[in-house]
């Protein structure tokens, strides 16, 4: 799901440069971010009211689940949607939205193949009619439908590209033929894979797509801001005018992933990558996932980082990541990103700056040093403000124009008010 040997190998010399965390540049449309931007692969299977809760208290939005075509359809023409019932409606019910992968094989296509993850031409239409009645029987209650996973790598598409292609742009046609007003979502591609984006824009596998998503996973934030902004090249250059998605992105905090990450890291990580991804005007931010299947201090598997990407524990106690992903969900939704906030006075090109604006319904400034040490740096807003602790949640009311000590760990800044604000060293 989130690496090829290759890949982690190529991934692990890149750690031997440190590079600074790329600014997008905005084009003339202004960037808010979406109500509804929040999300998390994997919660509220076990319908736990406890678990909801806390989904509540982290301001998530959407919930990913994968609705297997062998789970529903274990016996050909028939089909059986208990399994994914509850988990829908008691998701609705919590005021959760829904964002539904479909995918992969079945058991009598796989028996005739011989492998999985892998549909040729002559099973088509059965894995059209397995749309179809996932689309009727949810209809509305469900807000995305995505299709596929993954599938520029082989471990979960063992088929050819073309053969994708082909199967991707029938099963859109099918979903706007049976829904025309379905949110539909292609891709759902691992990293940047220019070409074989090129290759489904050629077969028309686009066509009907409101969204386009990727899973921009490396070794950092800095580097997945990268992977990002390559993925923006290649939209342009298929002139792709629909929305840009997130439905993946993650650090393990275990594991042999090299871009696992200390817990001591992990909340400047989650926050660096929900900002960075904001700016770029990322529709919706998916974070894999929301809980390890373990609870906190035990280690099942020192080698497997799957089991480590939770922003909480099996028992709901949360990582200290959680924290910082519920400061963004609070606080950043129906803002505007504005580059050319704050004014800057006397600041080292060191301090990295944020800032995004919704007036008196609260405006939200990040700071961070990108080199090691401190800086002291003086905060104007026009009026007090509040300064979180992106590890603890915790937070501190100072006034106008304090002086606040800058590291590497981010500062979150949080005021009313429509007074640009301002950062200067003295």
């Amino acid at each position: 799901m989130k690496y090829l040997l290759s890949l982690s190998i190529l991934i692990f010399f890149l750690s031997c440069s440190v590079t600074p965390m790329p600014v997008h540049e905005q084009n003339t449309d202004p960037i808010i971010v979406p109500h509804d931007f929040f999300g998390i692969v994997h919660a509220g299977m076990n319908l736990a009211n406890e678990e909801f809760q806390l989904l509540d208290e982290m301001n998530i939005v959407w919930i990913l689940h994968t609705f297997n075509w062998h789970l529903i359809e274990r016996e050909k023409g028939v089909f059986n949607f208990s399994r994914f019932d509850n988990f829908v409606n008691k998701s609705l019910q919590e005021g959760k939205k829904v964002f539904v992968t479909l995918a992969y094989s079945n058991h009598w296509v796989d028996k005739d193949t011989g492998k999985s993850k892998y549909i040729p031409e002559r099973y088509i239409p059965d894995f059209l009619n397995y749309i179809e009645a996932i689309i009727l029987h949810y209809g509305n209650k469900v807000s995305a439908w995505q299709i596929w996973n993954e599938p520029n790598f082989n471990i979960f598409w063992r088929g050819t590209d073309k053969e994708f292609y082909n199967l991707s742009r029938q099963t859109a046609q099918k979903i706007k033929e049976i829904a025309p007003e379905a949110y539909l979502i292609g891709g759902g591609f691992s990293g940047s894979p220019t070409s074989f984006i090129l290759g489904m824009k050629r077969t028309g596998a686009i066509e009907h797509l409101d969204a386009i998503s990727f899973h921009p996973y490396s070794l950092n934030p800095n580097w997945s801001m990268r992977v990002y902004d390559s993925f923006l090249r290649t939209m342009s250059k298929i002139d792709f005018k629909g929305e840009i998605v997130i439905s993946e992105i993650g650090y393990p905090t275990g594991g042999w992933y090299p871009h696992r990450v200390t817990m001591r890291n992990l909340p400047s990580y989650v926050l660096k990558t929900i900002v960075g991804s904001a700016s770029r005007g990322a529709k919706i931010l998916l974070w894999f996932q929301f809980s390890d299947n373990y609870i906190e201090g035990e280690y099942p598997n020192k080698i497997d980082s799957e089991l480590y990407f939770g922003l909480t524990y099996r028992d709901f106690t949360r990582k200290n990541g959680a924290w910082a992903y519920e400061i963004c969900a609070r606080y950043l939704p129906g803002s505007r990103y504005a580059p050319e906030l704050p004014i800057r006075e006397r600041i080292s090109s060191s301090i990295v700056s944020f800032c995004f604006m919704n007036g008196r319904k609260g405006n939200t400034l990040i700071l961070w040093n990108d080199v090691i040490g401190k800086q002291r740096i003086k905060i104007s807003v026009g009026s007090s403000f509040s300064a979180h602790n992106i590890s603890t949640g915790e937070n501190n009311i100072f006034q106008d124009e304090t002086f606040l000590e800058v590291s590497r760990v981010p500062i979150v800044i949080t005021w009313e008010g429509s007074s640009a604000p301002k950062i200067s060293s003295r």
